[in-house]
């Protein structure tokens, strides 16, 4: 064994001097920082591996061994270093395993497991070391703390009490995690497996469900309750990086900031952001724009009176089996800062939002849903259609309010979810009709359907020109072609500068006149026809989509081709969605609800007809005599009869015998 204090001050000295001294800066300042030693960049060159293949196989001496060799060092403003702690770092791929692979033969031995965070506890207040005072004679005993447990009180030689003095204990910060495998990792059919890591100090509290993170420790084993001969085994982590780095562990350096820069000020860069959206996917310029200013998002604000406007943008896409609308969502998320993907057929509710779960020690703790996790990122939801009714009605409070609140096992607690909500899903009959409505071609409730600002109809049609073209654009060997204009890692960078730089965008002058004046031409429109054309709802969603367009080119000053632009998105989500096949008006109840203006107006005579003939015929209103005044009236038999029938299935009217109507009066 060659590891000792004095070979540790070697190698500091040798690779860390200058690091050391900028720790050294810190103590003064009465901290007490902590060095990172990168294993594979640096200890695999001391002494012929010999110090780095100890870590591994004796790391309790080696730790304690560097962390005495590291208060040795003299720096340059001769400052105590005892008490600053040594991590190690990117350790070689041969001491990483992955969780299901950590069995006994890694028990006391230094290991980077890597996997995905299940579950956390809270941060709690643990004694380093335990001091005594006997209650008789007042002597002090310092013990310290090992395996988690100490005694409320000993024995002292006087044969006196000895009780805990929690104020004079040495206490720091822990925290207990679980984490799993990743899905990645796993064989076909094979459940992950947990593990229990346990997180001290400055680390407690550094990550949060949902993070892909590599956890270096050392192994331990403790005795499980129910059998004395099998051990649980758990990581005791003395460090931690990201695998996948997302909006809080994510890095941009000022060369990244300097082509942010020059990429916001060309002026094609929206046309450079869309071929950077899943460019493996030929077409859907429309959608891959709103994706767009959906992962910049616009601008959150709080009312006076304490209410919370959200400025996140979500985005439904509806439409035909194999239009690839699964990729797009699987594009967004490798490139998204922070995203969650679910399916719908495989969550629940509480698998979306939030649950209680009661813990080893018998507390129960909270265990956050998708959209917790995805709180200042994106939520991404495939199969939305899918989820059991029930389940989804827990997903209203997450889109507009931004929030999940959770009242079970003694727990009363709201927490964040402010994200965007990407979702996809698939009309109930296979294919899309663009001849009826939209509520009715999708399993999904009016009140959920109307919290999207945009919702996409993507139909696969015939079209010669368009068929060869993506028949040599998916054949073609060009790589290049496929290849995104904005490199993925840049682009994440991108999006993440622009959220944490641009706080408050103001949308100038002419730009609201056009808002307004579009808003104002389509309400107009609505008071003609007696539709409704466009709501409150959607001008906020246009307010939004103009600010996240100029966060899009690093502006605060939204102008009017930033509206324009919202409002081209806009409209052609009209179009698809909103437009009345009889009359060929918007009306954006005939996409939310099924029932246009016309229909509506239909429905109300029909109603009216069978309480006058109702009144006049003791059996009801007779169905042919609906028909006929109907006719004159201006409504086909067809439409007669299909009115019929919805108002029959909505409770609005009955049969009290074959071919009598009655309308349903509430006392």
């Amino acid at each position: 064994m060659i590891s000792s204090p004095e070979v540790w001050r070697e190698f500091f000295e040798t690779y860390y001097w200058n690091e050391i001294n900028k720790l050294a800066e810190s103590v003064e300042n009465g901290n007490k920082p902590t060095l990172y030693v990168d294993v594979r960049r640096d200890l695999v060159f001391f002494r012929e591996m010999k110090l780095m293949e100890e870590l591994f196989s004796n790391p309790d001496k080696v730790i304690k061994d560097a962390q005495e060799g590291l208060s040795l060092v003299h720096t340059i403003h001769d400052v105590d270093l005892t008490g600053c702690k040594v991590r190690f770092k990117n350790v070689p791929s041969t001491r990483r395993f992955l969780v299901k692979q950590v069995d006994c033969s890694v028990i006391n031995k230094f290991v980077a497991v890597e996997g995905i965070v299940r579950r956390i506890t809270e941060i709690r207040p643990y004694v380093v070391k335990a001091v005594y005072e006997c209650q008789t004679c007042g002597n002090i005993l310092e013990v310290p703390v090992g395996g988690g447990r100490m005694y409320k009180s000993l024995k002292c030689d006087c044969k006196g009490k000895m009780e805990l003095q929690i104020d004079k204990c040495e206490l720091t910060n822990v925290q207990r995690v679980e984490i799993q495998d990743l899905p990645e990792n796993l064989d076909s059919g094979e459940p992950p497996r947990l593990l229990r890591v346990v997180l001290m100090d400055e680390l407690a509290g550094k990550i949060l469900p949902g993070d892909k993170v590599i956890i270096n420790g050392i192994a331990r084993a403790t005795i499980d309750k129910k059998s004395s001969a099998i051990l649980d085994v758990y990581i005791e982590a003395n460090s931690l990086e990201y695998i996948q780095q997302d909006v809080r562990s994510l890095q941009i350096t000022e060369s990244d900031k300097q082509k942010i820069r020059e990429l916001a000020k060309r002026p094609d860069i929206y046309d450079i952001l869309v071929k950077s959206i899943a460019p493996s996917i030929k077409g859907y310029e429309t959608v891959k724009l709103a994706i767009v200013l959906q992962l910049f998002g616009g601008v959150s604000r709080v009312n006076p009176d304490g209410t919370r406007v959200r400025g996140d943008i979500h985005i439904l896409l509806v439409g035909d089996p194999s239009v690839a609308k699964s990729q797009i969502l699987r594009a967004v998320k490798q490139i998204a800062p922070r995203a969650v993907l679910t399916t719908g057929y495989s969550s629940s509710g509480a698998g979306l939002t939030v649950t209680a779960v009661k813990g080893e020690d018998g507390k129960w703790t909270i265990e956050a849903g998708a959209l917790v996790l995805a709180d200042r990122g994106i939520a991404l939801i495939d199969e939305l259609e899918k989820m059991n009714k029930n389940d989804r009605r827990y997903i209203l409070e997450a889109l507009e309010q931004q929030t999940i609140s959770i009242s079970k096992a003694g727990i009363n607690a709201t927490l964040n979810s402010r994200c965007s909500v990407l979702a996809a899903a698939n009309p109930k009959r296979g294919r899309f009709n663009k001849f009826e409505p939209l509520v009715e071609q999708i399993d999904i409730e009016p009140p959920l359907l109307s919290r999207f600002d945009l919702v996409f109809v993507i139909m696969d049609e015939p079209d010669e020109r368009k068929d060869e073209e993506l028949a040599d654009f998916i054949l073609s060997d060009n790589v290049e072609e496929k290849k995104p204009e904005i490199p993925v890692d840049l682009l994440r960078k991108y999006i993440l500068y622009v959220r944490r730089t641009i706080k408050d965008v103001k949308i100038d002058e002419e730009a609201k006149n056009r808002l307004k004046e579009f808003y104002k031409k389509l309400r107009s429109m609505s008071k003609e026809d007696n539709t409704i054309a466009i709501t409150a709802r959607q001008l906020e969603a246009l307010r939004r989509l103009t600010e996240a367009s100029a966060k899009a080119r690093l502006s605060n000053v939204a102008t009017v081709e930033d509206a324009e632009r919202a409002i081209s998105i806009f409209r052609k989500c009209l179009e698809q969605i909103a437009i009345d096949p009889e009359t060929g008006k918007i009306d954006i109840d005939y996409a939310f609800t099924g029932t246009s203006a016309t229909q509506r107006d239909r429905i109300a005579i029909i109603k009216r007809i069978v309480e006058e003939l109702e009144d006049k015929h003791e059996k009801g209103a007779p169905e042919e005599e609906i028909f006929r005044i109907a006719e004159e009236r201006g409504i086909s038999r067809e439409k007669a009869e299909e009115i019929l029938m919805k108002l029959k299935q909505k409770g609005e009217i009955y049969s009290p015998r074959y071919g009598y109507y009655r309308v349903v009066k509430y006392e």
